[in-house]
């Protein structure tokens, strides 16, 4: 008995001197795993900040290309507001041409009243007056519409410009330019 728990001493001195003799080896082990987890930790960051930087040149590159459409999108609305601009103007002018035109028909037409009723002799004059009046007043404005039409297409203008300003189809004008032309 003695025996064995002189030995179990001695074990646990020896335990006690190697441990002392070896104890800076020891606590460079433990240092060793604290500091490889260290080690692992920060690759595992930089792994990390590499995908994340990825993704943000994606989203970066996505971007760009939003812009550039966007860009192409803004010129192409500028191209339009201007041509709408063109358009505006060019309307406010054929806005005044038909005003021109319309007082230059009020004046045709009340010199062809004028001249039309001077041309018709009271033996001539119908039962009726307001039925020939009708047709002469129709007829004036059939004399003033192909008058406007020529005079507008001498100055140069286009059968759509001429018949927006005068509210005559674009058939009528083609065929009254045609008629005139032979």
């Amino acid at each position: 008995m003695f025996s064995n728990i002189f030995i179990v001493v001695l074990v646990i001195i020896f335990l006690i001197v190697f441990v002392l003799y070896k104890r800076q080896m020891l606590l460079n082990l433990f240092s060793l795993e604290i500091a490889s987890s260290t080690t692992q930790f920060q690759e595992q960051i930089e792994e990390t900040a590499e995908v994340v930087i990825q993704r943000l040149e994606e989203r970066i590159r996505y971007l760009e290309d939003i812009l550039i459409a966007a860009d192409a999108k803004i010129a192409g609305l500028d191209k339009k507001m201007m041509m709408a601009e063109k358009l505006l103007d060019k309307e406010i002018k054929d806005e005044h041409l038909f005003r021109k035109l319309s007082n230059f028909s009020e004046k045709m037409k009340e010199e062809n009243i004028e001249t039309s009723s001077q041309q018709l002799n009271p033996i001539q004059e119908p039962i009726d007056k307001n039925y020939k009046v009708i047709d002469n007043d129709k007829e004036i404005i059939r004399n003033h519409k192909r008058d406007s039409v020529l005079a507008l297409a001498e100055q140069g203008y286009s059968s759509i410009e001429i018949a927006k300003t005068t509210g005559i189809s674009k058939s009528e004008i083609i065929l009254l330019l045609q008629l005139h032309k032979k």
